[in-house]
């Protein structure tokens, strides 16, 4: 019998190393969502949003691109306080497959946590800048930088629109095409 035992918990290890051979690559996962998954998210129920204890989404705000895809406001657990992460995610969707993971941050303010995150996440980023912004009144710079990997990047924006607001975009080499070519061109 002790023989049988040790051959059980071997069995259990084996499929244990297997199970984690196969599960889904970290690098394209942002806050529980999977580049190259199916869009599958349950609904928000009422009054569930914000402090949800699950990933939902409120058709309500899908929006349609201009390639034919379409942007979800995604809403994600709060388990932990993620001190760059401002509201909820915009998730990239063509044809019912995850594009695209666009992250709002709280922008300059925030900016260091996120890119010692992401650092910690990508190593060293291959391109980098720090631009001076004229006219905010801003004395720290806002940083800019781009992983490359074989088939997605990530993008960090310290400001889009405004000094408190930045944003962190993981996407597809698919999606990153058809959001710059021209609806004509398509």
């Amino acid at each position: 019998m002790p023989s049988m035992k040790k051959f059980r918990h071997l069995l259990i290890t084996l499929s244990l190393v297997a199970h984690a051979a196969f599960a889904a690559d970290s690098t394209k996962t942002m806050f529980g969502v999977e580049l190259g998954s199916r869009f599958s998210f349950p609904v928000c129920e009422r009054g569930e949003d914000a402090l949800t204890k699950r990933h939902c989404y409120n058709p309500k705000h899908t929006v349609k691109t201009a390639w034919g895809g379409e942007e979800q406001q995604l809403f994600y657990p709060r388990t932990a306080i993620v001190p760059y992460a401002r509201g909820e995610l915009t998730v990239g969707v063509v044809n019912g497959v995850i594009e695209a993971v666009h992250v709002h941050t709280w922008g300059i303010e925030a900016q260091s946590n996120a890119l010692d995150a992401l650092r910690k996440k990508y190593g060293n980023p291959a391109r980098s800048r720090a631009v001076k912004m004229k006219g905010l009144r801003s004395r720290f710079p806002v940083q800019y930088a781009e992983w490359d990997m074989k088939d997605y990047s990530v993008r960090f924006e310290g400001v889009i629109n405004s000094v408190d607001w930045g944003r962190i975009t993981l996407a597809t080499n698919r999606y990153l095409q058809l959001a710059k070519t021209p609806a004509a061109a398509r």
